[in-house]
């Protein structure tokens, strides 16, 4: 196919699929990596509280390392990840993302040095970054427009499950064995997932139909065509008019700035730069420090609030009950909603002190937490064509962890300046500043995404 030449027979014939376990097969294990690779997130705040601040690391180091880790490295990675997945594939930049972040994180068990562990912590979160900008993107090019909701939100319940893992393995071994978890999760990563995705995944079609290598793309739709027809029968006719593909070699950059695009770029910028320290690392960062404080054990810690043992049934319940909704249910409004009620839980740490009630106040922040950041990466995916959805996604959701990057070294000072009074800075960051106002935000002036046509929602 000539370049430049408008196409869409590959986006139309991937649209009128039925919903059927092939799809929720591929879609299944993308989450198996975001489930999988997210559990060595934020790994410097799991370690801080019981290894390094008791061997002599200051509240300013570990937030350098918190920020190098969850801010400079993911940034790196998700630029590098949507340049590369939009120009040589969305399987390459998926399958080398678990390799990314096993190389560089075995190393972090054997040193207590500060510079090799900002040096280690910033390098396997590369491999995080890469992930992040490839997981959303290929699971929306693989669903129908009217089943990306549901697809979505079930198969996520994958990276609830396997939240399990570091919880689990952090309450056995943290800090007695803190060198066998890190060295196990890394083992994961290159043993498990790797060849999981090599074997397991094909290349997306959108992105091949977008790189004029029609006949690389009809080889897979045509499979997939005929073991979805041999079950539920003939299919319908696809309509290439309603999905408009125009094949580009090149990754062009510059239109995420400009135009309908650029609108939607700068909304994204600023709504991730202000979540990233707030309802996603803001709040979870200090979290452990400030169980300890009240007097928290590490099993306690790491049973409740960890990542999930309590909460996983809850967030089971609730993203399977959302899904039966479909596309029923604008994305941006259950964003809103995630996002009041993670605001509510943060403000009530101000009043409530028991264990009880704060392990109930852990368990809500959790699944509204989750259920907010796993919407955002799936609005953010859908907001941009083929050729730009993947670098797109990298560039707000990577740059937005300049806000991550810079949260650490505010919310610390906050944290501190405020340990006499509930630390009400650090709670008062995360919850109005960095989670009410992006939700509001993306609420307010977000786009549409309802049952839409991936390749009209994001012209």
């Amino acid at each position: 196919m000539r370049p430049g030449a408008i196409s869409g027979d590959i986006a139309a014939r991937l649209d009128r699929l039925p919903l059927t376990r092939l799809q929720y097969g591929l879609a299944a294990i993308t989450q198996i990596y975001w489930g999988l690779i997210i559990a060595t997130d934020g790994m410097p705040a799991r370690l801080y509280p019981f290894l390094w601040e008791p061997r002599g690391m200051t509240t300013f180091e570990f937030s350098v390392i918190l920020a190098a880790n969850i801010g400079a490295g993911i940034l790196v990675g998700e630029w590098l990840g949507g340049f590369l997945s939009d120009r040589f594939g969305r399987k390459k930049v998926l399958v080398a993302s678990p390799a990314v972040v096993a190389i560089f994180m075995w190393p972090i068990a054997f040193t207590n040095d500060f510079w090799w562990l900002l040096l280690w912590n910033f390098l396997f979160a590369i491999g995080m970054g890469l992930m992040l900008a490839t997981n959303a993107v290929y699971l929306h090019e693989i669903a129908p427009p009217g089943s990306r909701h549901r697809i979505a939100m079930r198969t996520q319940l994958l990276t609830a499950i396997c939240a399990l893992v570091p919880a689990v393995l952090s309450f056995l071994w943290i800090p007695g064995h803190y060198r066998v978890f890190l060295i196990v999760l890394a083992a994961i990563q290159m043993v498990i997932l790797v060849p999981l995705g090599f074997f397991g995944l094909k290349e997306s079609p959108r992105w091949l139909e977008g790189k004029g290598r029609h006949e690389e793309a009809d080889r897979i739709v045509s499979r997939w065509e005929s073991a979805i027809s041999r079950r539920f029968g003939a299919l319908a006719e696809p309509d290439a008019s309603k999905n408009p593909v125009v094949p580009s070699e090149r990754v062009p950059a510059r239109e995420l700035f400009v135009g309908t695009y650029g609108r939607r770029t700068y909304l994204l910028l600023f709504v991730w730069v202000l979540g990233y320290p707030g309802i996603v690392y803001g709040a979870l960062s200090y979290l452990p420090t400030y169980l300890v404080e009240h007097h928290w054990t590490p099993h306690e810690i790491f049973f409740w609030g960890g990542a999930g043992i309590a909460a996983a049934p809850f967030v089971v319940l609730t993203f399977y009950g959302i899904s039966f909704f479909g596309e029923r249910f604008e994305r941006k409004n259950i964003i809103m909603l995630a996002g009041a009620v993670f605001t509510v839980e943060m403000l009530l740490l101000l009043v409530v002190q028991s264990k009880a009630g704060l392990a109930i106040l852990i368990i809500i922040g959790q699944c509204a937490g989750m259920i907010w950041l796993f919407n955002m990466y799936n609005y953010t995916s859908a907001a941009y064509p083929t050729r730009l959805r993947s670098v797109g996604t990298g560039w707000t959701d990577g740059i937005g962890h300049l806000g991550t990057l810079l949260g650490p070294l505010a919310i610390g000072p906050l944290y501190a300046a405020t340990a006499n009074h509930g630390h009400y800075g650090w709670i008062l960051w995360s919850a109005l500043l960095c989670t009410l106002l992006p939700s509001l935000l993306i609420w307010r002036y977000g786009i549409r995404q309802r049952g839409a046509i991936l390749e009209q929602v994001s012209t």
